[in-house]
């Protein structure tokens, strides 16, 4: 089965800055054990932490846009941070994270490394269309580690949501994933995705960062494994 990304025009004509990378596995292995890739958590763990040990990450560019795009939503940064700033927030306090299975080690690696949004989602829980867009209210979201509660996302508030079903795969653009579609060692088709912002991250550093992660998922969970980025001039694309 095909799935449509899709990215709603919207999104770019207030953020024509804005990419999303894509990284789409089917007949991947999610073991929890993998050394390798354990000690390069821990190795970008180390990295936040130098980094930002006498600076302030607020200032950091590619932090500090998402900052500014959540502000100008109207996002309350102190309650429903940026997903990346939440990470590197927490690891340059100290706090060591956990490894949950390969596929969340390889979101997280991939966050603290490059200071970009990284987030994923079960594609054997989904339908065959999933689109980043403005919501209209009534879309179900069921918080990670909390499936029993079922909250709706507020008018307007950008979500990426399984069309289908209007379920809620992720809120307030790239601040939580859903419960429904998390990550766990029975996922065997996966999509990744990377929230890239120009002129933070450069066009180039992007699709980089988007080929390392799909070269990453093939040799660390193996299967069939594809990219794309979609942007402004092309803002869908079908796995």
């Amino acid at each position: 089965m095909t799935t449509r990304f899709a990215v709603d025009e919207s999104v770019f004509e207030r953020f024509p800055g804005y990419r999303r990378g894509i990284v789409v596995a089917r007949g991947v292995v999610n073991l929890t054990a993998d050394p390798e890739l354990e000690a390069r958590l821990t190795a970008a763990e180390g990295l936040v932490v130098m980094r930002f040990a006498d600076a302030d990450w607020r200032a950091d560019p590619r932090l500090a846009v998402w900052l500014e795009a959540f502000g100008r939503l109207g996002v309350g940064v102190g309650s429903k941070p940026p997903s990346v700033a939440a990470l590197v927030k927490r690891v340059a306090k100290g706090a060591s994270l956990p490894f949950i299975n390969r596929l969340v080690a390889l979101m997280n690696v991939t966050s603290l490394e490059n200071l970009v949004p990284c987030g994923g989602d079960d594609l054997g829980t989904v339908g065959k269309e999933l689109v980043l867009r403005p919501a209209v209210g009534t879309e179900d979201y069921r918080p990670l580690g909390r499936p029993e509660s079922l909250e709706h996302p507020d008018p307007g508030e950008l979500i990426l949501v399984d069309t289908a079903t209007s379920i809620v795969l992720c809120r307030c653009w790239c601040w939580r994933n859903s419960d429904v579609t998390k990550l766990t060692e029975e996922t065997t088709a996966v999509a990744l995705n990377l929230d890239l912002m120009s002129p933070a991250v450069s066009v180039e550093e992007g699709i980089a960062v988007t080929r390392r992660l799909a070269d990453d998922m093939h040799r660390c969970c193996g299967g069939d494994v594809a990219w794309r980025i979609l942007d402004k001039d092309r803002p869908e694309s079908r796995f």
